[in-house]
């Protein structure tokens, strides 16, 4: 039976608005030999065209990326030149507001496993230079920054070279707590060919160290000047002379009027007598007093029972204190070194 006018009328425009549908969606359906149409984003379709692929909008999430594969890459990207500073990926933000970032790296299980990393950068080079993970920053701000409510805000470890290397001045608000120091520069005697290297003085206090030489007048007396700030950082002062040069055997120095008012008077039982003098003092400014160094300190939760230096009292590396991704046992030392004079 033939359809009323008006229902042929229906049918058509129905059929019209269809063609327009699948034309208008038709262009984002692009072959993969079309470099036109191509250079559209499309799922699915590979890129033959020498142009780069865009996709644009102005939605809160523009690309959205899933996988459910255990141990599986939400996306891969592979930048396969073998010349030329090639960046699989670019992360690029133009936002001037608080937090923006180029590219951000997330690990959002609770609990988090073993060695998990937001942001994980590897390079496999074995040659000298280049980076695993860089950082820069054009102004003053921070080329990386590294946080953590408990853990080790950041962390180094390398079994054959520095842990950490700063070309220039550091700068420590805290402790710096150390198995041990040095000072090592060019040696002054062959400064081409060997290094010199000085440990540090220790002491269980804040301890300072001043010094100094004088020449006792024709009374005996010396008065000794020391800085404004002198008795405002130091406290519990200790000292000791040394006559220098030909004075007669017999010849007596002390300490004649202590530390006051920044200063101490040093007599001899003879005039004109050059002595050495030294003051130690104790740290007793706001921080020392809030921060006093704890001798003796016993080892707590999972430390107890563990060494810094495992390998020194024949214990294998899962008796370290912190075992780092990559550590590996150290050997013992056969013997001290000896000391070069």
């Amino acid at each position: 039976m033939l359809a009323s006018r008006p229902r042929r009328l229906r049918v058509t425009l129905l059929a019209g608005s269809c063609a327009v549908v699948v034309a208008a969606l038709a262009p984002a359906r692009g072959v993969a030999n079309d470099c036109v149409l191509n250079n559209l984003f499309q799922m699915g379709t590979t890129n033959t065209c020498n142009t780069a692929s865009g996709l644009s909008g102005s939605a809160p999430v523009e690309l959205t990326v899933l996988t459910t594969a255990t141990g599986g890459s939400a996306l891969d990207a592979f930048a396969t030149a073998l010349t030329g500073s090639g960046r699989a990926v670019v992360g690029s933000t133009y936002s001037g507001g608080a937090y923006a970032t180029g590219v951000q790296g997330t690990v959002s299980a609770l609990p988090t496993g073993s060695y998990s990393a937001g942001v994980a950068g590897y390079n496999n080079g074995t040659n000298f230079g280049g980076f695993g993970v860089f950082g820069r920053h054009a102004g003053q701000g921070i080329g990386v920054y590294g946080e953590a409510e408990n853990g080790f805000a950041v962390s180094g470890f390398s079994p054959n070279n520095w842990s950490g290397y700063f070309q220039g001045s550091v700068n420590v608000v805290g402790m710096l707590v150390k198995t041990a120091g040095a000072f090592r520069i060019d040696n002054p005697l062959n400064p081409a060919h060997s290094y010199l290297q000085h440990s540090f003085v220790e002491s269980p206090d804040m301890k300072n160290v001043y010094d100094g030489v004088v020449t006792t007048n024709g009374k005996g007396f010396a008065a000794v000047t020391l800085p404004r700030w002198f008795q405002a950082l130091n406290r519990d002062f200790r000292y000791q002379l040394t006559i220098l040069g030909h004075a007669p055997w017999g010849t007596d120095a002390r300490v004649w009027d202590e530390v006051s008012h920044n200063r101490f008077t040093i007599r001899t039982n003879k005039p004109k007598v050059k002595v050495s003098w030294q003051v130690t003092g104790i740290r007793h400014d706001a921080y020392a007093n809030a921060h006093r160094i704890q001798t003796v300190v016993p080892k707590a939760g999972s430390a107890d029972n563990k060494y810094v230096h495992p390998e020194l009292y024949g214990k294998p590396l899962s008796k370290s204190v912190v075992v780092l991704p990559g550590m590996k046992a150290a050997a013992k030392p056969a013997s001290a070194p000896v000391r070069q004079r």
